[in-house]
């Protein structure tokens, strides 16, 4: 229908476009003018100069008018706060340099209605990011409250300078604990002043979790810009102020947002020499950004995976088709991953049964995902309310391609490549692999949804009573048993990741043996040895000679980071150890070639359902796969469904 004034409230007319082309929005810089612009089709061959915005639309109502090309669009009120803004930015001269004509905008330049143009579009995105003269951040309307947070993080960033001013990557600045102390000699605000909390505000606008922004900022050829409001900010001075919280510690205090974290990883990302490989990025990005279309939580990433960096050679099972199903397109891209890399990392996140809770803290229950598959979709909750995974993204060395990965220590398979073989269907996986014995004790540490904070404050009462159960299945008879004792229970409890706080084992070995002593020695915890009186003061000597220079809480850190949401468990080979909260007994241990630690496994009529990684002493570095070859358990086939 035309209107009087020769608007047209049918919405914009788009026109099929031509491979390769794309729509390219020209901003009108004249303020006062209703029509705040024109779309244009171009090749990107030969596209004019133009900027990339990256914005946050997401659900938001489309409930502002909007003029283009004498047509009335609606759109979120966000978007056209940020059109009214780069209005400004381009009549002013000096404003941004060169000065905003044309931009490129995903919800204005995509006919969002149109699948087929989305799912091509898709394939473009590296090369309209990296071919903008920058992106631009567009963060919606500022105020006071944001205003202070932008200046605390210029402390911040002050801080970093004048402590590392030739620092060229992450590794630079050294990983450290927070300290009171260190905090208070930075001259950083206390950590109850209003200005954390106004950070928090400002970094959990939605902007900061959507999984887009990533190659949005990673590919932009130059320093992305930061408009919020009236502020113009530089991302690099944000992700630098981020990086040195992280490996100052203090990404652990409950007064920092998680969000931050989403800042550094996006870092990490963009200062990587090299290319990145799909699942390694998957799994850095799949707690902390979330996706309207959960096939986004793939297809957002492919314009930075060195799988998809040829667009006219991408792999079929990654060419972007939003007429799949999620379930459909996550299986597709499992396969594909699962047989070109022969490793089963990317199983860390797997969806696993209706009563593991990790599987409960997901927004969506994709019901039609068989219990093997990665569940690639949001997160209700970050890291905090989730447990660790026992599966690494190497990447700390920027010369070095990144990769998912285990730890160098984790070698349950001996590194033996992931045996896939042929199967009726694609909801199913059929491996080798070994079974190392049944789960006889499995008790939970957490029953219900907690957060690590309220988890932290049970852990002394839960690591109580693990420690009489693990000391009535370990063997051993007198009190020179106890440092071997000692030993498979500190590493049980702390999945042997010493090295995630910057400790050699010797080091954290004291720790859990302080630990256990401060356990021992509390009059009213009923914790004991288990031997007679004699003994027990003999244990309790050897115990404190080797525990010199230990501290307590570090072993506590990681104990708490790798029993939450999971279960401690007894094997009938007399190994303990940790699996998923809803491991129970009778479920089978098994190591499966191409994996770094044994998997939790559980019999069906017509295979086995997957449950998830475990942590067992005495199978972590090649033993069954050894034991295999020399003729004493047999590797057999499971079919995991």
């Amino acid at each position: 229908m035309e209107l009087q004034n020769g608007m047209n409230r049918r919405g914009l007319p788009y026109t099929n476009l031509l491979p390769n082309h794309i729509r390219l929005f020209r901003i009108n810089p004249n303020t006062s003018a209703p029509n705040a612009g024109s779309l244009e089709v171009v090749s990107l061959d030969a596209a004019p100069p133009f900027y990339a915005l990256s914005h946050s639309w997401g659900t938001q109502a489309r409930d502002t008018a909007l003029q283009i090309d004498g047509y009335m669009l609606n759109v979120t009120s966000e978007l056209a706060s940020g059109i009214r803004r780069m209005k400004e930015l381009a009549a002013q001269h000096g404003g941004i340099s060169p000065s905003i004509t044309y931009i490129w905008i995903d919800s204005l330049c995509i006919d969002q209605q149109n699948i087929p143009e989305r799912s091509s579009q898709v394939t473009l995105m590296r090369r309209i990011y990296s071919q903008s003269i920058t992106t631009l951040i567009w963060l919606g309307p500022g105020n006071d409250s944001y205003s202070a947070a932008w200046s605390l993080i210029d402390q911040i960033y002050g801080v970093f300078q004048s402590q590392h001013p030739t620092t060229k990557s992450l590794g630079d600045i050294p990983l450290k604990t927070f300290s009171d102390a260190s905090h208070a000699a930075s001259g950083l605000p206390e950590l109850n002043h209003l200005l954390w909390t106004q950070m928090r505000q400002l970094v959990e606008l939605r902007w900061f979790s959507r999984i887009w922004v990533i190659q949005e900022v990673v590919l932009s050829a130059q320093d992305p810009i930061i408009l919020h409001g009236q502020h113009v900010f530089s991302w690099r001075r944000l992700e630098w102020a981020c990086a040195w919280m992280y490996r100052n510690g203090y990404m652990r205090l409950k007064q920092i947002p998680e969000q931050l974290r989403n800042i550094d990883t996006i870092r990490n990302i963009r200062q990587s020499q090299t290319l990145w490989p799909l699942d390694a990025l998957m799994s850095i990005t799949q707690v902390k950004f979330h996706a309207t279309n959960q096939r986004d939580k793939i297809y957002a990433l492919l314009g930075l995976a060195a799988e998809s960096q040829d667009g006219s050679d991408l792999p079929e099972a990654l060419r972007p088709d939003y007429s799949l199903e999620v379930e459909e397109t996550y299986l597709k891209v499992a396969h594909f991953l699962l047989k070109r890399n022969g490793s089963l990392s990317i199983l860390t996140r797997a969806h696993g049964t209706s009563g593991s809770l990790t599987r409960r803290q997901r927004l969506y229950d994709l019901k039609n995902l068989p219990s093997w598959a990665p569940d690639w979709s949001d997160f209700r909750v970050f890291n905090s309310g989730l447990r660790t995974s026992l599966s690494w993204v190497h990447y700390l060395n920027p010369e070095e391609t990144p990769h998912l990965g285990f730890p160098p220590h984790y070698t349950a398979s001996a590194n033996d490549r992931l045996k896939l073989y042929d199967t009726p269907h694609n909801r199913m996986i059929r491996v080798s692999g070994i079974r190392l014995g049944e789960v006889i004790r499995a008790v939970s540490f957490s029953q219900n949804e907690q957060s690590k904070e309220e988890f932290k404050l049970l852990l002394d009462s839960k690591l109580k009573s693990i420690w009489h159960l693990a000391i009535s299945v370990l063997k051993g008879s007198n009190e020179s048993d106890i440092i071997t004792w000692a030993t498979s229970f500190i590493k049980a409890m702390t999945a042997d990741q010493h090295r995630l706080i910057g400790r050699m084992w010797d080091q954290s070995f004291k720790d859990g043996l302080a630990y256990l002593l401060r356990l021992l020695e509390h009059h009213e915890s009923h914790v004991t040895l288990g031997f007679a009186q004699t003994d027990t003061e003999k244990a309790m000597k050897l115990l404190k000679s080797h525990a010199v220079g230990g501290k307590p809480e570090e072993f506590a850190t990681l104990a708490c980071t790798y029993c939450f949401n999971r279960c401690f468990i007894v094997t009938s080979t007399g190994s303990i150890g940790i699996g998923p909260s809803d491991t129970r007994v009778g479920d089978s241990v098994s190591v499966i070639l191409g994996s770094g630690v044994p998997y939790i496994i559980r019999k069906r009529e017509t295979g086995w359902n997957f449950i998830g990684e475990s942590y067992l002493e005495g199978f972590m570095d090649g033993e069954a796969p050894h034991a295999s070859r020399e003729g004493l358990i047999q590797e057999q086939i499971f079919d995991i469904i």
